[in-house]
């Protein structure tokens, strides 16, 4: 018996502008008076009656009392990484409130230990098993019953797994840095020793640590490791160039890091020598700006058919990183002519894909 569980939610996701957080916000703060007034549930249910008009796939969460300096607005996609970006947008745009502090998406539960009743059916962290292994650059985990569960209860079990799963790792830990989730009757051989679910989260940081290599810590650029490889399109002719690849393979260390979870690419076409070297000078500019204070990292570079070089770097805002390529292109790039991308992807997907080929390629060599 196997399981896999899909964890996104399939309702169509509406952006979130800067203007409608903004509006939210101030609705909220002309609010907040008469919802400090309230009780926590009255305070939150409130709340989350506001911020549905504006964003109805986020919620408000409150860590704290109403009225208590120190308090924490939390706000939550429920797991549902199409709904991250949105969640972002609202903590950007959040203003200076008295008392609160705003965060996206929700922290780990203090005390991992505990238990979950459904339909007369209970299940206790505890009760869990996981098992875990390295599934391409993020963490793949196998989770088995400790205790026999009735066959009609089987799917009540495994869905108040993935709750608890969600409360003991946090929002962004299970739904960015874990990949897939399968459901097994044992653990398989060969996976690392099973842990209680209960037991899991420091296994789980010292398995990112160790055997990802995330410390999370900007790479330093004396220490930085790049490759460089030859890439063949599966259409390519005989005869064609290969495209060559650098990719930076130190940048591992903050895959998957919060704030850096838009993936740009800054393609460039050449015809010569000379603008190659021009594109490789503008590309590399923006790389150094972009790390001057960490707001964002140069993952790898491709060179094309000779004929065109793309740079592709994960940013914490991508309204100011399109602003710092569109000045220096201004400046330094003499006409040649560019084109610019941006997608939200926290879990690094881009990048981890290369990671694990070029790897798992190291490794049968």
């Amino acid at each position: 018996m196997s399981a896999d569980i899909d964890r996104d939610d399939d309702r169509t996701v509406v952006p979130l502008s800067d203007q409608q957080a903004q509006a939210f916000w101030r609705e909220f703060s002309r609010q907040l008076p008469a919802l400090q007034a309230l009780d926590g549930h009255g305070f939150v249910s409130t709340a989350n009656e506001v911020l549905n008009n504006y964003a109805p796939g986020l919620a408000i969460e409150l860590e704290g009392a109403a009225k208590e300096a120190g308090s924490k607005l939390v706000i939550s996609a429920h797991g549902n990484t199409a709904e991250f970006e949105n969640a972002q947008v609202l903590v950007r745009n959040a203003p200076k409130l008295q008392n609160f502090a705003v965060q996206a998406y929700r922290s780990r539960t203090l005390g991992s230990d505990f238990g979950m009743r459904m339909e007369d059916f209970e299940l206790t962290s505890s009760d869990v098993l996981v098992g875990y292994y390295d599934a391409g650059g993020i963490t793949g985990l196998e989770l088995a019953f400790a205790k026999p569960i009735p066959s009609d209860m089987m799917g009540h079990a495994q869905h108040m797994s993935f709750i608890m799963l969600d409360h003991i790792l946090g929002e962004w830990d299970f739904s960015v840095r874990v990949g897939p989730v399968e459901f097994v009757e044992e653990i398989s051989q060969g996976l690392s020793r099973p842990v209680k679910l209960s037991e899991f989260p420091p296994v789980f940081d010292g398995f990112v640590r160790q055997e990802l290599g995330r410390s999370y810590e900007y790479p330093q650029e004396q220490d930085s490791r790049w490759l460089s490889l030859e890439v063949r399109a599966r259409d390519a002719e005989d005869g064609d160039p290969p495209d060559i690849l650098t990719f930076h393979d130190s940048a591992n260390a903050v895959a998957t890091r919060a704030d850096l979870s838009y993936f740009m690419e800054w393609r460039f076409s050449f015809d010569s020598q000379a603008q190659l070297d021009q594109v490789r000078d503008v590309q590399d500019a923006l790389d150094t700006e972009l790390a001057r204070h960490q707001r964002g990292i140069l993952v790898f570079t491709r060179v094309e058919s000779m004929s065109s070089r793309v740079a592709a770097y994960y940013v914490d805002d991508p309204l100011h990183a399109q602003q710092q390529a569109e000045q220096l292109a201004a400046k330094h790039a003499g006409g040649i002519k560019a084109e610019l991308n941006m997608s939200f992807d926290p879990a690094w997907n881009e990048y981890l894909s290369l990671y694990g080929a070029i790897h798992r390629r190291g490794e049968e060599e």
